[in-house]
């Protein structure tokens, strides 16, 4: 699993002590990040990328990643008119990319799973806590991925591999099939905030290690809405 295999062998905390992470979350732009402890435990050496939320990185500015020359052929040769087109409008991205979107998504939640139901793009997660293993290699790759999760502590560590390779920055390259991301989810001392960490690895696009931060913030009673993408709408 390249640079994260090491990272991954802690047990699972019991089923009682796992936090409470199920319901309505609406996306949290920050200007301070609440959840910096969580960033803190990063590797030093990963990037982390700042393009989350509404943000967006410029053409060619990669936040301080290191692409491989297969990378940058790709962004010489990106054409960033195709996003306007049509047939481009409802392509949905990767779990590497829709999580980080600035849309609400409503969480539930059990001893042997999790479920992410995401509004944008109406996307799916699911989270497979009973200690099973990821399929071989073989297997179909989607959007989502396929993820097992452990609690460490009052923290859901998630490992999603067989991910369909998509954008990765949203300025011109794809992360590729063989992305392996290693999610850490926990909530705010007072429960009203749910921070992650997302990061990857994936050699064929980008040398060591990139991350991503992301907050939500706990809304009670609120649901999430049909995203219905419409390619023809306003034309």
């Amino acid at each position: 699993m390249g640079c994260l295999g090491t990272l991954l062998a802690v047990s699972a905390a019991p089923a009682a002590a796992q936090p409470h992470l199920e319901g309505f979350w609406a996306a949290k732009l920050e200007q301070t990040r609440s959840g910096q402890a969580l960033i803190d435990e990063l590797p030093e050496s990963a990037v982390l990328i700042n393009d989350t939320g509404a943000g967006e990185l410029a053409a060619g500015d990669f936040d301080g990643l290191t692409l491989t020359p297969a990378a940058i052929e790709e962004v010489r040769n990106y054409d960033f008119a195709d996003e306007l087109k049509r047939e481009s409008t409802c392509n949905a991205p990767s779990v590497a990319f829709f999580m980080q979107a600035p849309f609400p998504m409503e969480v539930y939640q059990s001893a042997e799973l999790v479920v992410f139901k995401m509004e944008y793009y109406d996307l799916y997660r699911v989270v497979f806590l009973d200690g099973r293993e990821h399929p071989q290699a073989a297997a179909p790759h989607s959007r989502s991925g396929h993820s097992t999760g452990r609690w460490e502590g009052d923290t859901l560590v998630v490992d999603t591999t067989h991910i369909s390779s998509g954008t990765f920055m949203n300025n011109g390259f794809n992360h590729s099939e063989d992305l392996h991301m290693v999610e850490r989810f926990r909530l705010s001392p007072d429960g009203s905030s749910l921070w992650l960490t997302q990061m990857y690895d994936d050699p064929k696009v980008f040398s060591g290690l990139a991350a991503r931060y992301m907050a939500w913030t706990r809304r009670p009673g609120e649901y999430v809405y049909p995203y219905d993408c419409d390619p023809s709408y306003g034309n």
